[in-house]
């Protein structure tokens, strides 16, 4: 049985072209709206060897095998239909491409904004936030590791003084990173800290967890965030329910969070719910936790990137891309 895709600005149109690309023994297997393009249809066709089909493929020859790889890997990524097939079919659109990794790039470079952190980010303050267990900490030891690599005067603060052991953690990092660390409990005493530290390159937060589902929580991290010149940047692990990761980000969203950091990919193989979630928050994807060594630091990400990411060269189906062929 052979599948294809057809998308159209209306139904009529969409099996006007299964009909003439597949014949009248199509069999339509279904049917999505696409908001602000139209329709799409996936038609099967039983082929018959003894039958002389010519199906036309709207690509050139070898790009329906690399679309077919690159749907492959969304589907086991368990990217959501409704992202999956604006992603497809961006790729049926695309030429140009000579292998799997290029065509799915194309596409996630229409669908998603990068912006990787910045290296210096004073005078505001780059506060790091999102729900319990979703790597904040991690993240601050490792953006602040990278910047002290790069000989960046960084300041630290954290506001996570109720987690049992959370300053504890922060505190081990960076003690080795040979960075104060100053404890902040109200919007008060973060903007009296923040006033000291104006001569530092790199302002970094780590933030207590907020539940996005609790307004309390999410108002007193607004209040945090309206203190100081500051930006909070989601933090949201892979592997995690697609629905999950579109209301946290949402709601982180509504907060002032426009760049998302995706976590615990060195423990996750799937990125369909955290892209998803980007998607609905309208977040920008900024970098990426690929392992628990803090001097790997955070790595920026890209449609090249992510499309290695989503794509491993030369290796089995279920396998992950190592750090170094994804910074590369």
């Amino acid at each position: 049985m052979r599948l294809k895709t057809f998308s159209a600005p209306t139904m009529t149109e969409a099996m006007a072209l299964v009909k003439e690309h597949m014949g009248s023994d199509a069999i339509i297997v279904s049917t999505q709206d696409i908001p602000g393009t139209g329709v799409r249809l996936t038609a099967a066709l039983d082929r018959d060897p003894d039958l002389d089909f010519d199906i036309v493929d709207a690509g050139p020859p070898g790009h329906q095998e690399l679309l077919d790889h690159a749907e492959k890997a969304l589907l086991r990524h368990n990217l959501p239909e409704r992202l999956r097939l604006r992603l497809t079919d961006l790729m049926g659109r695309e030429s140009g491409a000579t292998n799997a990794q290029q065509l799915l790039a194309s596409a996630l470079d229409e669908i998603f904004d990068f912006s990787p952190l910045p290296e210096k980010n004073t005078p505001r303050a780059l506060a790091f936030v999102g729900p319990p267990g979703c790597g904040k900490t991690l993240a601050v030891a490792k953006t602040a590791a990278r910047a002290v690599m790069k000989k960046r005067k960084v300041a630290v603060l954290t506001t996570d003084y109720k987690r049992a052991g959370g300053v504890a953690q922060l505190e081990a990092f960076t003690r080795i990173l040979n960075i104060n660390l100053s404890l902040v409990r109200t919007p008060e005493e973060f903007k009296s800290q923040f006033s000291r530290m104006r001569d530092a390159d790199m302002v970094l937060v780590d933030t207590a967890s907020c539940n996005p589902y609790v307004d309390a929580d999410i108002k007193a991290l607004g209040d945090f965030m309206t203190a100081v010149p500051s930006e909070p940047v989601l933090v949201n692990p892979a592997g995690v329910d697609a629905d999950e990761c579109a209301d946290i980000a949402s709601a982180f969203a509504d907060c002032g969070v426009s760049r998302m950091v995706i976590s615990r990919l060195d423990v996750a193989s799937r990125l369909g719910g955290a892209l998803y979630g980007a998607d609905s928050g309208n977040l920008s994807l900024c970098n990426v936790s690929m392992t628990a060594q803090v001097a790997d630091g955070l790595t920026a990400i890209s449609p090249v990137a992510l499309a290695k990411l989503l794509i491993p060269s030369h290796r089995a189906e279920n396998a992950k891309p190592s750090f170094s062929e994804v910074v590369k």
